[in-house]
């Protein structure tokens, strides 16, 4: 009797109310539960490993045959690499002997500008050879390292790490210890002395880049000092290790890499010719036991390179033959 009581247009305005409010909770519930499901997803694809491996000219005919074109040879295996490139969300980390090929030089330049951490090391006979793009990377503000000059050899290197873990000093001495049992890098005491018997330093137990007393028994720590670029180190870090495995699984356009990085690598330099006629082959896998070492190598060349960076002021002028610097 107290329902009839109340007003017709009062009681429809109720209903129409609970509908909306009832529709409206529905539809965050479905949203919410869309978004569980999609991260639930990415994190059973990120737990899978990926293992490719391409030859560059399997599918082609011949590169001088009638009626093809450089562009049919080169989409698929470019086109595989610029989507590998788009989906980073950590870190880049390329050795590359030479780069030519502009859409993959794109792809590098706007993953630096949505945050990712992007660093290069190539050859210095190529730096500024036609059509490189190790130019346009460091005048976009990317740290481009290089061999020495002088150097009798070449840094002949063809490999991308996308989204790899950096390793902290004490890691990558570690790290090296246990796959080699031994550790080439130079280890310095606190005077700057040069301290050996490195092999000690694995059972230390220190935290952080602190490992141990220099050899010889004098006071003091010992640092290694060749690889740590002020990122911070998964492994040592489990904050930043919750942070980073946020970014690497965050569901967007893309799909996410496999959680803990992929390799890509091969004989292939990244060039129209090498993409288009050349017989070589391209190795793309996550897999921790090929990943780890070349990240290992990546930090050796980085630290080994240091001082001899690709020089690029606002005066240089890129020609076809190399940099012109205006006076």
């Amino acid at each position: 009797m107290m329902f009839e009581s109340v007003p017709r247009w009062v009681r429809v305005s109720a209903v129409i109310l609970g509908v909306a409010v009832g529709s409206e909770v529905l539809y965050e519930v479905f949203l919410g539960w869309k978004s569980y499901c999609e991260q639930r997803r990415a994190r059973q694809r990120a737990s899978s490993h990926m293992n490719e491996v391409y030859f560059t000219n399997e599918r082609c005919t011949l590169a001088n045959a009638p009626g093809t074109t450089m562009a049919s040879f080169t989409t698929e295996h470019v086109g595989r690499i610029v989507a590998l490139l788009d989906r980073a969300r950590v870190s880049v980390n390329l050795g590359m002997y030479i780069i030519t090929v502009s859409s993959i030089g794109d792809a590098l330049i706007q993953a630096a500008n949505r945050g990712v951490r992007v660093r290069v090391v190539g050859c210095s006979t190529m730096a500024y050879s036609s059509g490189s793009q190790m130019t346009r990377l460091a005048n976009a503000g990317i740290p481009v390292r290089f061999d020495r000059k002088e150097s009798a050899y070449l840094m002949h290197h063809k490999f991308c790490l996308v989204d790899t873990d950096w390793f902290c000093s004490r890691c990558y001495h570690e790290e090296k210890l246990r796959r080699k049992g031994f550790c080439c890098d130079t280890v310095f005491g606190k005077r700057g002395k040069s301290a050996s018997a490195v092999g000690s330093v694995a059972d230390s137990g220190a935290g952080g880049d602190d490992l141990g007393s220099p050899a010889g028994g004098g006071s003091g720590s010992r640092k290694v000092q060749c690889v740590d670029d002020g990122s911070r180190c998964v492994r040592c870090d489990s904050q930043q290790k919750k942070q980073v495995e946020k970014r690497k699984l965050k569901v967007e356009a893309t799909e996410p890499l496999p959680i803990g990085g992929l390799l890509i690598t091969g004989s292939t330099n990244w060039t129209m010719q090498a993409m288009s006629g050349n017989w070589d082959n391209m190795v793309m896998t996550s897999m921790p036991e090929l990943t780890t070492p070349f990240q290992l190598e990546f930090q050796r060349l980085w630290r080994d390179f240091a001082n001899h960076p690709l020089l690029i002021s606002p005066w240089a002028q890129v020609t076809g033959g190399g940099v012109v610097v205006k006076q």
